[in-house]
């Protein structure tokens, strides 16, 4: 029996154990292997330049976009002078507006879209539960804006997981709070309204989103943040990351890192932070209780933890002890201690440097449980790589 007379059923129990570039090259032996394989080839897409973009928008029939359930961008100039002499909105809307069955998207943008064109198509993208959407460039040259970001996201109806990445703050938000050397975003005033967050197109108002789940701040600047508002009914956020910024303020940025955790609301169970936020007191107030009606505002709690991550690459081992007698009252079950760099490197001297560390950092665990009575910890885990990992079962 050849290929051609086997089952439509065994045609594709096959296909889904081939790599992608064989299943494109199965695609091409027949007409009848392609109409069979379109919705897998198409169901991971991934465009990497504006030249791409424009391509694909071209070129690839509108049909094809109901086969896609992951979406990829990224708008960095291509090859083509003509090419990059284009505004990218156009192209991603077209795009876009094919996808019916989205259910991930991801953006990496060269230079800012046109939101009065392109927010209106992310209305219709009503599948679409994880979204990132980052700056590729240099933020002080071609940022882009919160106000683009929040718009964006808060058109997807059903978004759960939202990564910001690198995103530049608006001066419309800011409060003449920047120090000098941060970048923000003076043009962004004529992001129209959004129907569910109103002017109000700063991060912090993405807490307002009933649907969200999991948020990630990556290389984020959250200075401002630091007596961050958040009135009415807030989403049921489970987990919040903060990589923290290049551009940190140490202490205004341990108070804003701590402002956003009392902020994001008691269904919070993870939290995973690559700033130290020790030497305040748990009682001190930094935001609005996140139950506040329009017009209230009172102390917010610290909400109760299972998981706890820190980024040892990003947080200084002296700052550890203080961050944890801060989270006291959080109830924290489980602790988890990495450094991504560390466990990545393969070369000698760093494989040496990360068990000097992991030393280093073993002893001062060892000194927090000693000295402290936390009832509800089941366990820490410390990890630096091969050779260098560790797990305390309590």
């Amino acid at each position: 029996m050849t290929w051609n007379h086997l089952p439509t059923e065994l045609h594709l129990a096959v296909a889904r154990f081939l790599p992608p570039r064989d299943t494109r090259a199965l695609s091409r032996t027949s007409r009848t292997s392609y109409n069979l394989l379109a919705p897998q080839i198409f169901s991971d897409v991934t465009i990497s330049s504006r030249s791409a973009l424009r391509s694909f928008a071209m070129h690839v029939p509108a049909r094809y976009g109901a086969n896609i359930r992951r979406l990829s961008v990224c708008t960095k100039p291509g090859e083509n002078p003509v090419a990059q002499e284009v505004d990218c909105t156009e192209d991603l809307a077209i795009i876009l507006a094919t996808c019916s069955r989205l259910r991930s998207l991801s953006l990496s943008l060269a230079a800012s879209l046109d939101t009065s064109k392109i927010t209106p198509v992310f209305a219709t993208l009503t599948t679409v539960e994880n979204f990132e959407i980052g700056c590729w460039g240099q933020e002080e040259t071609a940022p882009v804006s919160e106000r683009v970001a929040v718009s964006l996201a808060a058109s997807l109806s059903s978004l759960t997981h939202l990564t910001l990445s690198r995103i530049t703050r608006s001066a419309l938000h800011v409060d003449n709070c920047s120090p000098p050397g941060v970048p923000l975003v003076l043009n962004d005033h004529d992001v129209p309204s959004h129907p569910i967050l109103g002017g109000e197109l700063c991060i912090p108002s993405l807490l307002k989103l009933s649907t969200l789940k999991s948020l990630e701040l990556r290389d984020v600047w959250i200075d401002c943040d630091e007596n961050m508002c958040v009135q009415g009914k807030v989403a049921q956020l489970e987990r919040v990351s903060i990589s923290g910024s290049m551009y940190r303020d140490g202490q205004v940025e341990n108070k804003a890192c701590l402002a956003w955790l009392r902020a994001c609301g008691p269904a919070l169970r993870s939290f995973k932070t690559g700033i130290p936020f020790g030497g305040f007191q748990p009682s001190t107030c930094l935001g609005k209780d996140w139950m506040a009606a329009e017009h209230e505002s009172i102390i917010s709690p610290l909400p109760t933890l299972t998981n706890f991550h820190v980024d040892a690459e990003r947080v200084a081992l002296d700052d550890l002890l203080p961050m944890l007698n801060v989270l006291s009252a959080c109830e924290i079950k489980r602790i988890t201690i990495v450094n991504a760099a560390m466990c990545a490197a393969q070369d000698t001297f760093t494989r040496e440097c990360a068990s000097d560390e992991f030393e280093d950092w073993q002893d001062a665990i060892e000194q927090f449980l000693t000295s402290n009575q936390w009832d509800s910890l089941k366990s820490v885990e410390l990890d630096f790589g091969e050779g260098a990992q560790r797990v305390w079962s309590l």
